[in-house]
């Protein structure tokens, strides 16, 4: 099951959150998006023991991926790079990742097959 939650979570998002394995909260690479995503993190974390990091490039100076996920104190799974046309097919209502070579159907992909496959830490490259 995939479930996309809000930043706040209410109740039924509570009740989604305690359905999930495990929940990959993607987090842009700047400061103050790491700074709401740690107080996502806190209130997630008290539902979904198995909460992991997926952060989105570019970067801001002096960040990168492993730095985003320790200020979290989350497992890294992976970076997910930038997907030009992302908030164009958005507002067209296209499915985000629909091109199957775009960097975001790369990191899902990846994923699933490392999921599936039950294989090591669960990390990803696009």
């Amino acid at each position: 099951m995939v479930v996309d939650l809000p930043r706040r979570i209410d109740e039924a998002g509570a009740e989604a959150l305690a359905q999930l394995d495990v929940g990959l909260l993607v987090v842009p690479g700047e400061l103050r998006a790491v700074a709401a995503a740690s107080r996502v993190a806190s209130l997630v974390g008290m539902v979904l023991p198995d909460l992991r990091a997926v952060v989105r490039g570019p970067y801001a100076t002096g960040l990168d991926d492993r730095w985003v996920a320790d200020a979290l104190r989350l497992p890294l799974v992976g970076e997910l790079p930038a997907e030009p046309g992302l908030l164009a097919a958005q507002e067209d209502g296209s499915p985000p990742g629909a091109s199957a070579r775009g960097p975001l159907a790369r990191f899902c992909a990846a994923f699933w097959e490392r999921a599936l496959a039950g294989a090591g830490d669960g990390s990803v490259t696009a």
